[in-house]
């Protein structure tokens, strides 16, 4: 029984109402720190073909994906696929592969043994504020929903 989620785009929004959030997130490739490509700034598509991939399952977010791979995307070695970035993480410590992420879905690995590299071009997602559409909310919701409204100077002052 949630009342609000905090979401990822791309997501199905059909049945839900939504606030977009104005920050965006950005995606990473996450590597062994003592992997070659550790050493550079960012990360192209082409510089990830041929090795081992570990990307998310959502299958809208792996469209997202495959356009900023190009044509290639169908030719990658995805090894594992997933909605944890922890576990993600943690493949890519035991050297199974690179993982596709959200920057910020990973506070607190060991920046010793994994890095994260910007993708470029720059691949980002927005986020949403959710709730059903039609459901009935208790006043606190009410007030949270008009309170990030107003902040975000979508409403009422």
């Amino acid at each position: 029984m949630i009342d609000i989620g905090l979401l990822l785009l791309p997501v199905d929004m059909e049945k839900f109402e939504f606030i977009r959030m104005p920050n965006h997130e950005r995606w990473v490739a996450l590597m062994r720190a003592d992997d070659p490509l550790a050493k550079q700034e960012s990360v192209t598509a082409k510089q990830l073909e041929n090795r081992s991939l570990i990307l998310p399952r959502r299958l809208n977010v792996q469209s997202e994906l495959a356009n900023w791979f190009g044509d290639g995307f169908e030719h990658l070695e995805i090894t594992v696929t997933g909605n944890l970035t922890t576990n993600g993480a943690m493949f890519v410590q035991k050297g199974y592969g690179y993982a596709v992420v959200i920057e910020g879905s990973l506070p607190f690995w060991d920046q010793s043994k994994v890095v994260a590299r910007p993708l470029s071009p720059e691949l980002s997602a927005s986020t949403v504020l959710t709730w059903k559409r039609e459901q009935p909310f208790s006043s606190a919701v009410e007030k949270f929903i008009e309170y990030t409204k107003c902040f975000l100077g979508m409403g009422k002052a």
